[in-house]
């Protein structure tokens, strides 16, 4: 790596990782919950991997390579035939089970966690350890882990999408109010990296399943109004048509 010192500006043009941050805003606005749910993951993987690359410091890039490591594994596929090596195949890992492969994600994410705190990525592997626990059933803990990364201000990015992924598992178990306080948050908070209309969505299947279809609807009008050029104003049409033309619920 040359030591040409270079601008700011001039970084944050070249800086692959600014780029993959943008990008990521960006499908957000295109793929709405989609990506929230899954996709997204992908698009951090690029994120770890550019962080493990491009910035100096031998720690850092030791952090870096962990956390790709450690996202692989997160996303490796399942075979009954897989090897104790989950190498043994090619460059794509293999487990013979979901636990194998999420216990071996969480080793990485745990270290980058618990010996490299400083590190540029340490925000990124603290989302997925608690994604990982909530794989493995150890629910007490993703909670607690996903409640600090959502509460801290080192990446906001990340923050967002923790804040995002309680909202989902709360949602999912039934805790709809709980669901339903973490997205009304992530509405007003006007530094939010997650797009208004796709966390306004999700409240919207939340309020809705509270009974509350009304506020749902008014939810999903005030969304389309952000922003007429949204990718998800189809979606929000959809939601809208399909609450609007359902049987009416009793307040």
């Amino acid at each position: 790596m040359g030591t040409t010192k270079l601008t700011r500006k001039e970084i944050l043009a070249e800086d692959p990782v600014h780029a993959t941050m943008i990008h990521l805003i960006e499908a957000f606005r295109t793929h709405g919950m989609k990506i929230i749910a899954g996709s997204a993951l992908a698009i951090l993987l690029a994120i770890g991997i550019y962080f493990g690359i491009l910035y100096l410091g031998r720690r850092d890039v030791q952090a870096g390579q962990m956390l790709g490591k450690g996202i692989l594994f997160f996303h490796a596929l399942v075979a009954p035939d897989a090897t104790d090596d989950p190498y043994a195949k090619g460059g794509t890992p293999e487990f013979r089970t979901d636990t194998a492969k999420y216990e071996a994600a969480k080793k990485e994410f745990a270290a980058i966690v618990s010996d490299y705190g400083h590190s540029g990525v340490s925000a990124i592997a603290s989302y997925y350890l608690g994604l990982t626990q909530l794989k493995l059933g150890q629910t007490k803990e993703a909670i607690q882990t996903l409640e600090e990364v959502g509460g801290s201000s080192k990446d906001r990015t990340v923050a967002s999408l923790a804040k995002v992924a309680l909202a989902t598992h709360y949602a999912e178990t039934g805790n709809n109010q709980q669901a339903q306080g973490i997205l009304e948050g992530l509405l007003k908070d006007p530094q939010g990296q997650v797009p208004k209309q796709a966390v306004s969505i999700q409240l919207a299947r939340v309020l809705t399943a509270e009974g509350k279809r009304d506020e749902a609807i008014k939810i999903l009008r005030d969304a389309k109004d952000l922003d007429p050029e949204s990718a998800l104003n189809g979606q929000l049409s959809a939601e809208l048509n399909r609450l609007e033309g359902g049987p009416t619920v009793n307040q």
